[in-house]
């Protein structure tokens, strides 16, 4: 479990002993990653920019112990001036001398609001053309950056970290005997039992991806993300509905990921009955022999 603070202020202002800042209101940035540490990913590049274009924050972490992820990172306001523009936070993360994913957020504090701001590092980003200094890549295609306050939850741990209170995923006995389905041209597939969206019913099934660059592994989908993962179909109970840009990797026929829209393959999409389905609030439980989380379980082919 890992914590940083980050007054966010002046170049000068680094240090988190800053007289004026406050620590209820802020930002706190959740890092999770898809990827296995440290085989395919090493090192995080963390930067923080502040409204009036300077660099406030600046920092490379060497990331060679599973037990990093899921990490935590608390941006807080040094003034009252801090308060009045947005601010953005990007997260390149590397393997070796490759980038791999870059994350952008563009976000502003709500006075009296701990925001958390999710920023997974998913497959579907991996190798993904740069979207703009005002966008960052989502769910393998580019979304605006700015993320709305009212559209964030305030943090507390049991989004992020084990508690008795909201039970992890455990991938490993939900995702294991996951099978192929097939995935319709809009992006559909069957469900084994109709599921009304209008109920908001939380499906017992959960779909899930084998991807090129760790074909060897099943990664969870969340529920209920139009984005980044998978929902009901909205006019048809009986269907399920696989993200836009996941869809697009999954039925592109191109092998050279220089020409593909999504350059990391989604080489199948599976479905499984074991477990209620991931959600965004729900964390994954840590393995017991090296504490990663987050990176899928390894399936018979």
């Amino acid at each position: 479990m890992v914590r940083k603070v980050i007054p966010l202020a002046a170049a000068a202002c680094l240090a988190a002993s800053c007289a004026a800042s406050d620590k209820q209101t802020q930002v706190t940035v959740v890092l999770t990653s898809e990827t296995e540490i440290p085989k395919e990913l090493d090192e995080l590049h963390i930067t923080v920019t502040a409204g009036n274009g300077s660099t406030v924050y600046d920092n490379v972490y060497t990331v060679r112990e599973p037990s990093f992820f899921a990490t935590t990172l608390a941006i807080i306001p040094a003034d009252e001036d801090s308060l009045k523009s947005p601010f953005v936070v990007e997260v390149r993360a590397k393997s070796g001398n490759n980038v791999g994913v870059v994350r952008r957020a563009i976000v502003s504090y709500v006075k009296g609001r701990t925001l958390m701001l999710p920023m997974p590092l998913r497959m579907a980003c991996f190798s993904f053309k740069d979207c703009g200094v005002d966008a960052t890549c989502a769910g393998g295609t580019c979304q605006k950056a700015t993320v709305r306050a009212e559209e964030l939850l305030d943090y507390e741990d049991k989004y992020v970290f084990e508690t008795a209170d909201n039970p992890c995923f455990e991938e490993d006995r939900c995702l294991r005997e996951s099978q192929p389905i097939t995935v319709a041209p809009d992006c559909t597939f069957q469900l084994p039992t109709p599921t009304p969206v209008a109920s908001g019913a939380r499906p017992s099934l959960n779909v899930s991806v084998r991807w090129a660059a760790a074909d060897n592994r099943v990664i969870a989908l969340d529920h209920g993300d139009t984005v980044e993962g998978w929902s009901v179909a909205p006019n048809a109970p009986d269907r399920g509905q696989i993200s836009p840009g996941v869809c697009r990797s999954l039925l592109d026929p191109e092998p050279d990921p220089a020409k593909r829209d999504v350059p990391d393959r989604a080489l199948d999409a599976r479905l499984s009955s074991a477990c209620p389905a991931k959600t965004k609030t729900q964390p994954y439980c840590r393995r017991s022999n090296n504490q990663q989380s987050g990176i899928g379980t390894t399936i018979q082919r």
